[in-house]
């Protein structure tokens, strides 16, 4: 987080927002299974073999594999631009990639195809993972929340031996923002069902154009992408 530009640090906690938001909706919707927790489904799953529940086995393992394919979209994506095009316009494209999966998943549900939908977002999902990646590394989780928060803790004790004590805010505004993105997305699949999934498909559809404004600006400018 450190490394990254402000605007960065904003687009993330705006997507661990829409992470949060999107596990809350798919939890829900399928009776405690995540879209963006794989360590959660691996447990349910695994725990669900033991006791030969086999309806949760497929749904958890569904969600494994779809999200799995997701993350190798993405990586495909941004790896091809690069070659293709430029570095810069890598994160550029996943984002847009991310946005069809939404969209898709928001038509689907408007057809109720609501299985059809859910594989969709799924996929989206994991797709986000390869926004800020660098050096095909992930550089700010947006999906999973546990190595964020050994971070917060071990930053929060380094700012008592000359660390920084913007780190473990930082990285404890990820957090923050899965969570708030979780009662968000709890709240919305109350009031609208399985169609919350179109809030937030336009939730990103705006973040994801305001992004690309800013980019271009920058590119314009000079400035460093």
């Amino acid at each position: 987080m450190m490394e990254s530009r402000p605007g960065e640090r904003v687009l993330a906690g705006v997507f661990a927002f829409i992470a949060g938001f999107i596990d809350s909706v798919g939890f829900l919707y399928l009776g405690g299974v995540f879209l963006s927790f794989m360590s959660g489904n691996t447990t349910r799953s695994a725990t669900a073999i033991v006791d030969g529940n086999w309806d949760m086995v497929r749904v958890a393992g569904g969600c494994i594999i779809f999200f799995l394919i997701g993350v190798i979209n993405g990586a495909f994506t941004k790896r091809i631009v690069v070659r293709a095009l430029d570095e810069t316009r890598g994160r550029e494209f996943v984002l847009v990639n991310v946005s069809f999966w939404f969209v898709l998943s928001s038509v689907l549900i408007e057809l109720e195809h609501h299985s059809a939908a859910i594989i969709a977002l799924s996929i989206g999902v994991g797709t986000m993972n390869s926004i800020f990646e660098r050096n095909g590394e992930v550089a700010i989780p947006l999906t999973y929340m546990t190595g964020t928060l050994v971070r917060t803790g071990q930053r929060f004790v380094d700012a008592f031996f000359d660390g920084r004590h913007l780190v473990w805010i930082l990285n404890l505004s990820l957090w923050l923002s899965l969570s708030v993105g979780a009662i968000a997305g709890a709240l919305a699949y109350r009031m609208l069902g399985i169609h919350a999934v179109e809030l937030m498909t336009l939730i990103t559809l705006v973040t994801v154009a305001i992004n690309q404004l800013v980019r271009d600006h920058r590119r314009r400018a000079g400035l460093p992408l």
